[in-house]
C-alpha cells in the first residue's frame, strides 16, 4: 500500500492554485493508483492537517471550514483507506523506531504507514528521507516514474 502524507494530499486538494505543478503531478498518480491492487491509503493525521491549514490559509473560520470540509470530501470520495489515529499503545511500540525523523509531528504518519504495512510513504516533506526500514520516501513524480 502507498501512504498519502498531508503533503500530497495538500497538493491534490487546497494548493492547486500556488502549486499547479504539483497538483497536476498527484492527480495523475492518484489516477494511476486507483488501478494498483495495493491501493492508496492516509490517516486521520493528515485529514487534520489539511483541515487546520484551510483554517489557518483562510480570513475567516468560515471559509477556513467550508473550504477545509470540501477538502476533506474530495480526499475520503477517493478509493483510499482511512488509517485511525493511532493508541497509546501503539504510539509508545513504535515511537522510537522513527525518531530520526527531524519534525516529531512526522511521526505518527510513519507509525501509521509501518502499522498499515504500507512500504512508500509518498510525500513533498523530505524529511521522511530519513524513514526506517521497512519504509521508504517516495515524491509523487519519482513513483510515478517508476509505475
Amino acid at each position: 500500500m502507498y501512504y498519502l502524507d498531508t503533503s500530497v494530499l495538500l497538493a491534490y486538494t487546497l494548493a492547486q492554485a500556488a502549486e499547479p505543478e504539483r497538483a497536476e503531478a498527484v492527480r495523475q498518480l492518484i489516477e494511476r493508483l486507483t488501478t494498483d491492487d495495493r491501493g492508496m491509503v492516509t490517516s486521520f493525521y493528515a485529514l487534520h492537517e489539511v483541515f487546520l491549514f484551510a483554517l489557518e490559509q483562510a480570513p475567516t473560520d468560515e471559509i477556513g471550514n467550508s473550504f477545509g470540509k470540501a477538502a476533506l470530501v474530495e480526499i475520503v470520495s477517493l478509493p483510499i483507506r482511512l488509517l485511525p489515529l493511532l493508541t497509546r499503545s501503539e504510539r509508545t511500540t513504535h515511537s522510537r523506531k522513527f525518531s530520526a525523523l527531524p519534525d516529531p509531528s512526522d511521526v505518527p504518519h510513519a507509525i501509521s504507514a509501518y502499522l498499515s504495512n504500507c512500504r512508500v510513504v509518498i510525500a513533498y516533506d523530505d524529511h521522511f528521507k530519513r524513514l526506517a526500514s521497512p519504509l521508504i520516501y517516495k515524491t509523487p513524480e519519482k513513483l510515478f516514474e517508476e509505475l
